[in-house]
């Protein structure tokens, strides 16, 4: 076959958009970015984000050799396994790691959302194009798609990508009865910066990983830190950053999870002050532990934010078109695997390639998307159900020993390292 010349239209500039506008533009087929937000800093990137040897290897596939070293060289200080807890931090389980030689590439890291997002729009400059709010496409005579937005301007491209996330208007007009289903929980937290004080108060496993905290009662408590690694701090001059920016200092994240009647928030959270938000978290933990009292006084009222937990529904198989979506556009997860991000990168790596397959003449175009589309409906969706398994023992009714897993068997897991990997992807 001879080569095929198109050029890509990606509305969304989140970490998976930006993921697949880079392995394009490392393999030379033209890709253009549309992105809602108003500049690069304009809206807060969120906290740290855990990427797994799967987005480790998509972004290793899709970066350029020096972004990738950047990338490699950023990530914080990383501890794996994870730890359950009581709410009077009794401990119950302990998930180890594994241990033994890490690969360099696909390994675990602890990566700030901020610094993720400058080495992503590294080099992008001319690529990605800001406050552009999509609002609809509509196919043109000559099967190319002319992208209308909110400020009037309009663009064409040959392809179209979805990656505005759950949101998302591309596809609600592609697919407008699959919007994704309200779960009936809250993710309800914030971040207190690290300090020696703070650290004296906090699960002493926290140093080995995450620690989740899971009371008798229908909510849980996820708690993580995010430290900068020395080197991680010089490499920042690589991107133009002669420190960490505002809000991106060491700190801990406490994020509980709940129904909202559970912390007496009403059916529409997003309408409360930070100040009820405040006092809606010193209800819940009552009758915890007094450090886990004086951590959750910490949180700054500014710093408290309140989100409903969407999932997406499985879908059967659609004609497969030249608009295509990866991410949360298609397949939005709970946060309780902590895999949402590493499946967009995925995706975005999985894309990348057909896509080159096709512009390369490897294959015809409409097939490379369809390879894509099939191998992505298998594991987001898998990816999904287990997120939504996962929100639900968390913050449902529990008994101990959690999960039907006793200490015992817990013990023999972490000696055995092939089962330490199945329980992690179970």
């Amino acid at each position: 076959m001879s080569e095929q010349r198109f050029d890509v239209a990606i509305v969304g500039g989140g970490i998976g958009g930006l993921c697949l506008a880079q392995g394009l533009k490392k393999a030379g087929v033209p890709v253009t970015v549309y992105e809602r937000d108003e500049t690069p800093t304009s809206r807060s990137q969120g906290y740290r984000v855990h990427i797994d040897p799967q987005g480790s290897t998509a972004l290793h596939q899709c970066l350029t050799e020096h972004l990738w070293q950047i990338f490699d060289a950023t990530e914080g200080d990383y501890a794996q396994g994870i730890t359950l807890a009581t709410e009077q931090l009794q401990e119950l389980l302990r998930f180890r790691g594994d241990v033994g030689p890490v690969d360099p590439i696909a390994r675990h890291r602890s990566i700030s959302r901020i610094t993720l997002r400058h080495v992503l729009l590294a080099g992008m400059q001319d690529a990605v194009h800001f406050n552009r709010r999509f609002v609809r496409y509509e196919e043109l005579p000559d099967g190319r798609f002319s992208l209308h937005f909110e400020d009037g301007s309009s663009a064409e491209a040959d392809i179209v990508v979805a990656a505005d996330g759950v949101n998302s208007r591309v596809r609600k007009q592609y697919f407008p009865d699959a919007d994704p289903l309200d779960t009936g929980v809250v993710a309800l937290g914030g971040k207190v910066r690290l300090s020696d004080g703070v650290m004296a108060l906090a699960p002493h496993r926290l140093l080995d990983g995450p620690v989740m905290v899971v009371p008798p009662e229908p909510c849980s408590l996820l708690m993580a830190i995010w430290k900068r690694s020395t080197a991680a701090s010089q490499s920042l001059r690589l991107l133009g950053m002669d420190e960490p920016p505002e809000g991106d200092e060491d700190y801990m994240i406490l994020g509980f999870g709940g129904r909202p009647e559970y912390f007496g928030l009403p059916s529409d959270p997003d309408s409360m002050t930070p100040r009820a938000l405040k006092e809606a978290l010193r209800k819940a933990v009552t009758r915890w532990h007094p450090d886990l009292r004086k951590l959750v006084e910490m949180v700054s009222e500014n710093e408290i934010s309140v989100n409903r937990l969407r999932t997406s529904r499985p879908m059967a198989p659609w004609k497969t078109s030249r608009i295509t979506l990866l991410g949360d556009a298609i397949h939005s997860m709970t946060p309780y695997r902590g895999i949402g991000a590493n499946i967009a990168l995925k995706d975005a790596a999985l894309l990348a390639r057909k896509l080159i397959e096709a512009c390369y003449g490897e294959r015809p175009l409409l097939e490379a998307i369809a390879e894509y589309e099939t191998s992505m409906r298998e594991y987001a969706f898998a990816a999904v159900e287990n997120s939504r398994k996962s929100m639900e023992q968390a913050v449902g009714e529990k008994k101990y020993p959690m999960f039907g897993i006793t200490k015992t068997a817990m013990r023999v897991v972490n000696a055995v390292p092939s089962l330490r990997r199945r329980l992690a992807s179970a």
